[in-house]
């Protein structure tokens, strides 16, 4: 997120549990269709005039909208925007199946949580002809979290990487094998940042296999595991902070373009790369939750938000790229890194693929991520 690790925090250790217990709900999100349709962009005026003054209620992580863009829609429209926030999904699912349902009107969960909560009747069906669609990438539309577009719009997307000193670890980082190695070398080991998610920690150990970290064999996860846990001994924080990597007490370290943007921004000599031979790409999402109580006022949010130039300030604000067309054409020339908002260059997008919640396999997940901090010594390390 911008300026830090503020956006996309992970799944805490209950994370199965409370997926569960939070879509305990066994009514059904009812039928997808396969298409995309309904809106354009000659919605934008309409849906703005459906919502004069009123309150809107968004829940969101940390620091993910340009505060111009939220005084902007407060002054066209009236409208007063509550902001509420958490730092991961399994916040957002526990508050909406629980004493949240209907205090939220936004919401901004990842791809592989959307499935879960539309099943469980927790998002509410969008009314396509209220949503400006010909504004978004149709290359984000359509996806097999959520066919047609059902319950969610595209908000941003992310891609999981390395952001290394090639100086300090002694060449460059091509595969997570690359990582997995550079990692023990002396100067290195200690100064080494994972993930805070049991699902990208233990990927690394599959990816460098060439494996599918969506497997459903526990034993190829147990197997990762284990080798993460092996490689934890050279681990000395679970957060990646740019500050922290700037200055070079941390020189290995994965994250995600937008916090490796900020790190390069303030030290030019560090380099981020999507290591081979796969990583992830996620996309956060709009939804409007089930029970929300201003449905008006939420599509008129949407409407605005998705107008061109406010993706672009949104995208300048948070260091990912929004899910506008032609949004490189559309950046100012004078923006720094832009490439690197995209994943770099190079970057093969083709490859990535992003994280499936399968409630059988995201306990492993968290229960070998408590194992592995555990081996580090380093639970909630947080480096200054």
């Amino acid at each position: 997120m911008h300026g830090g690790a503020t956006r996309r925090q992970f799944l805490g250790a209950a994370a199965a549990t409370a997926l569960l217990a939070a879509c305990g709900s066994n009514s059904s999100a009812g039928s997808r269709s396969s298409s995309v349709g309904g809106g354009s962009t000659s919605a934008f005026l309409s849906a703005a005039r459906t919502a004069k003054g009123g309150n809107l209620s968004i829940y969101s992580f940390p620091e993910y909208f340009a505060i111009e863009n939220i005084a902007a829609f407060t002054k066209q429209t009236g409208v007063h925007v509550r902001l509420s926030t958490y730092d991961d999904n399994n916040t957002l699912v526990t508050q909406l199946g629980s004493a949240g349902r209907g205090a939220y009107d936004i919401a901004i969960p990842t791809s592989g949580w959307v499935p879960e909560l539309a099943q469980r009747g927790r998002l509410h069906t969008l009314d396509h002809s209220r949503i400006p669609f010909g504004t978004i990438d149709p290359n984000l539309l359509d996806k097999n979290y959520d066919p047609g577009n059902q319950y969610s719009i595209p908000k941003d997307w992310g891609v999981f990487g390395v952001v290394y000193d090639p100086g300090a670890v002694g060449g460059k980082i091509k595969t997570w094998q690359d990582f997995l190695d550079a990692g023990t070398k002396p100067g290195v080991s200690g100064k080494v940042a994972v993930s805070n998610s049991g699902y990208e920690t233990v990927a690394t150990a599959i990816w460098a296999q060439g494996g599918d970290w969506n497997t459903t064999d526990t034993s190829v996860i147990q197997r990762a595991g284990a080798t993460m846990k092996a490689f934890a001994k050279h681990v000395g924080s679970f957060n990646c902070i740019p500050s922290v990597i700037a200055k070079g007490t941390i020189v290995l370290a994965q994250c995600n373009q937008s916090t490796a943007r900020s790190a390069i921004l303030l030290n030019p000599k560090l380099e981020f790369v999507i290591p081979g031979p796969t990583s992830e790409l996620w996309v956060d999402n709009y939804v409007i939750p089930s029970g929300a109580p201003d449905l008006d006022q939420a599509y008129a949010f949407l409407d605005f938000e998705l107008e061109p130039s406010r993706q672009v300030t949104d995208t300048e604000f948070i260091g990912f790229p929004t899910a506008v067309k032609n949004l490189q054409q559309l950046l100012p020339p004078s923006t720094k890194l832009r490439s690197l908002i995209f994943g770099g260059p190079g970057a093969a997008l083709s490859k990535l693929t992003p994280f499936i919640v399968n409630p059988k396999t995201i306990q492993l997940y968290n229960q070998l991520q408590n194992e592995i901090q555990a081996a580090a010594g380093a639970r909630n390390h947080k480096p200054e």
